[in-house]
């Protein structure tokens, strides 16, 4: 008898993200609930299909074979539920990107998009995790890193030179990393951009006196008041320096890693055809002269 498909989802979240806490969110439910879903199947099974592997959790050779037939049966799903929706209805574009780059780089320039494209409808999904968007039926994806999505096809968009900024009218430290290591830092805990820039910079996260808000938005907004400072991709934050809201203290280049175009091969809907297009028009008309 197979077992119920909520405690097999459970499981091929849990293995693929490596985390029953990560697995916990992108299905809405409990950590406990994950848990007792995939210590159910080990009872069932009788075979240990998961152990713990540093601060996360590792699938066994028998999890890990287990995941890939189900991650496999779930697209197979995916797609027919997809095919079988009446064609004659319009489908929202499906657009996942992480949190940081959705609230402080796309959504002011969303106007600008529906005046050009009123005839495409939009469903953004901010995620701080890479999805799989075949198996979430995602159109476009937009990460942060240096590129190399397995079974993705990834293209540049921007560019992410990494930036240390204070208030405008916070007092500020002298430049060197030593000086800064005694502020406040200010991190969102969805923003995964924030620790590569950090560990780049080499910050010594568990000496550092660190603030986490839920938002980017939230953080930079605290620090526009004086609260702290924070590492961010300059992309995210040109408006802020140009007018003259924060204050750059360190920068530094991008190291080769940026946002990029991330999309599942085969067919292209139209419509995400011109949604790309756009954002390499926005993107271009972004980028230092």
């Amino acid at each position: 008898m197979i077992p119920s498909l909520s405690a097999l989802r459970a499981f091929e979240a849990a293995a693929r993200r490596g985390s029953f806490s990560a697995a916990a969110r992108e299905l809405n439910v409990t950590h406990a609930a994950i848990a007792q879903h995939v210590r159910g199947l080990e009872a069932e099974f009788a075979t240990t299909l998961m152990i713990r592997s540093g601060q996360g959790m590792a699938a066994t050779d028998t999890g890990a074979a287990l995941a890939r037939g189900l991650a496999e049966g779930f697209g197979a799903i995916a797609a027919a539920v997809s095919a079988a929706r009446r064609p004659d209805l319009p489908r929202p574009l499906r657009v996942t990107l992480t949190p940081s780059f959705a609230e402080s780089w796309l959504t002011p320039r969303l106007a600008d998009f529906w005046a050009r494209h009123p005839e495409i409808a939009l469903s953004l999904l901010p995620d701080p995790e890479v999805v799989d968007p075949v198996r979430e039926g995602i159109d476009i994806a937009i990460r942060f890193g240096a590129g190399g999505w397995p079974g993705c096809e990834a293209t540049p968009l921007l560019p992410a030179p990494f930036v240390v900024v204070c208030g405008s009218g916070a007092r500020r430290p002298r430049g060197e990393l030593g000086a800064l290591q005694r502020m406040r830092w200010l991190f969102s805990n969805v923003n995964a951009e924030q620790r590569i820039w950090g560990a780049t910079l080499g910050l010594d996260f568990a000496a550092l006196d660190i603030a986490e808000l839920p938002t980017n938005g939230m953080v930079l907004a605290a620090v526009r008041a004086g609260a702290g400072i924070t590492v961010q991709p300059r992309t995210l934050v040109e408006a802020d320096l140009d007018e003259g809201r924060l204050i750059a203290l360190i920068e530094g280049e991008s190291g080769g890693l940026g946002y990029h175009i991330v999309r599942p091969p085969g067919a292209r809907r139209p419509e995400a055809t011109r949604f790309v297009a756009w954002l390499r028009r926005q993107a271009n008309a972004a980028r230092p002269r």
